[in-house]
């Protein structure tokens, strides 16, 4: 639960950080000619990417126990616990969910500022990397690799079997082992 909620906020406040410093390049290229600190010039994008990822756990704890009961809380009344302890359980994780969700995504969001905006506060979009990672174009390369034999193996599958229906229609109708078309004497024809 902690990792889940972690991960999920890092991955949107970097999201948010990476679309909205190429969407208002122009925004925080000018703030820094300006003589803005990097901070001062990223503020509001660090804002906006720290109330996106913030965003689902708070609107977790703010209806926590009116639909249903959690499943810690649930644990704990089973186990024997009493109904404070069950509650003041559930509430520690909640606020350690909400917690490591609030560091994570403010360290992410830091760290990502500090590598596109460099010291001597210039914009550095050079630096986020659009290309797959290098693992992900094996992966892909692999399956569909594998995905292409696949393909081959069914159609040579399909291949056999329309030929064996072929030569099964071509026996039916032979009569006595002579083609439709040579009986009596008929010759087949050369380009038909």
């Amino acid at each position: 639960m902690l990792c889940g909620g972690t991960i999920s906020g890092m991955v949107v406040a970097l999201s948010s950080v990476l679309k909205e410093v190429v969407e208002n390049k122009d925004k925080v290229e000018t703030y820094l000619a300006f003589g803005a600190s990097r901070f001062e010039a990223c503020k509001p994008i660090a804002t906006e990417a720290l109330r996106l990822a913030l965003l689902p756990t708070i609107n977790q704890m703010s209806v926590i126990g009116l639909i249903s009961i959690p499943g810690m809380m649930t644990g704990a009344l089973l186990g024997g616990s009493s109904l404070e302890q069950a509650a003041k359980l559930q509430m520690i994780i909640m606020f350690m969910i909400n917690a490591s969700t609030a560091l994570a995504a403010i360290v992410a969001t830091v760290l990502a500022l500090l590598v596109i905006v460099d010291g001597e506060g210039r914009l550095r979009l050079d630096r986020i990397d659009s290309d797959e990672a290098w693992l992900w174009q094996v992966r892909d390369r692999a399956v569909g690799g594998v995905v292409h034999g696949v393909q081959g193996a069914g159609r040579k599958v399909i291949g056999l079997f329309r030929g064996r229906r072929d030569e099964d229609k071509q026996d039916e109708d032979a009569v006595d082992g002579v083609p439709q078309g040579q009986r009596d004497g008929e010759r087949q024809p050369l380009l038909g």
